[in-house]
């Protein structure tokens, strides 16, 4: 029987993603460098990755950790990543670009999603460093080619902000985009996660592993935790 809500489940490398689809994930966020926030894994952890799980693969296009703000080498380096990871097999993108002003960065966003070709976009938790969440939503809602977005709704982890996450679903229904809740969720919070919200999506990282430190493996019987119905 297929687990609601769906689950996506952070990989940094083929073992990672091997343990999350076994688990029962149903999609995986491929990332490097998850203490930094997740940057562009390489192409050879890609190529690996899509070859050996049949769930789909996201792949996080971020050049770097300072800040969501890129010039214009760093979006032709992320435009050139997209294609790369397209070519590779996989089946969506996480990318996300601000403004000085914490406003959706709506030029670089298009510049890197054209390159995308039919890909899954998601929209990643530069959405909690903007100047306004409900406005940023909207502004993403404009680039037809994004699916949805990833968010804490505005704090340090998801749990902590029902009623935002609750108001951002809402909105998300509007304006025809998915509004996926993350950051510091643990298997026995989804189901009050999921009620009070009405969110039915959830991404996992550090709540499934060892130590629940972003520096260890993927539990490979994570699903089996205790409290690990999703």
């Amino acid at each position: 029987m297929k687990r609601q809500p769906v689950l996506e489940v952070i990989a940094m490398d083929a073992a990672d993603a091997r343990a999350a689809e076994q688990g029962g994930a149903d999609r995986i966020e491929l990332v490097s460098a998850m203490s930094e926030g997740g940057l562009t894994p390489s192409l050879g952890v890609i190529e690996q990755v899509v070859s050996q799980v049949p769930i789909p693969v996201y792949v996080m296009i971020r050049p770097h950790s300072r800040s969501f703000r890129y010039s214009a080498e760093d979006i032709g380096a992320m435009a050139r990543d997209v294609r790369v990871a397209r070519e590779l097999g996989a089946s969506g993108i996480v990318i996300g670009a601000l403004t000085e002003e914490g406003e959706v960065d709506l030029l670089s966003l298009q510049a890197c999603t054209v390159e995308a070709q039919g890909l899954g976009v998601t929209f990643h938790r530069a959405i909690d460093a903007s100047a306004s969440l409900t406005r940023a939503l909207k502004s993403i809602s404009t680039v037809g080619s994004v699916e949805r977005v990833l968010t804490s709704g505005g704090k340090k982890s998801a749990p902590e902000a029902m009623p935002e996450l609750k108001q951002l679903q809402e909105l998300g229904q509007e304006l025809k985009v998915t509004v996926m809740a993350g950051s510091g969720v643990t298997i026995d919070q989804i189901p009050t996660l999921v009620r009070q919200t009405g969110i039915a999506e959830i991404h996992m990282g550090s709540g499934l592993r060892y130590e629940e430190a972003s520096s260890t493996p993927l539990i490979p019987d994570w699903s089996q935790k205790p409290s690990g119905s999703c």
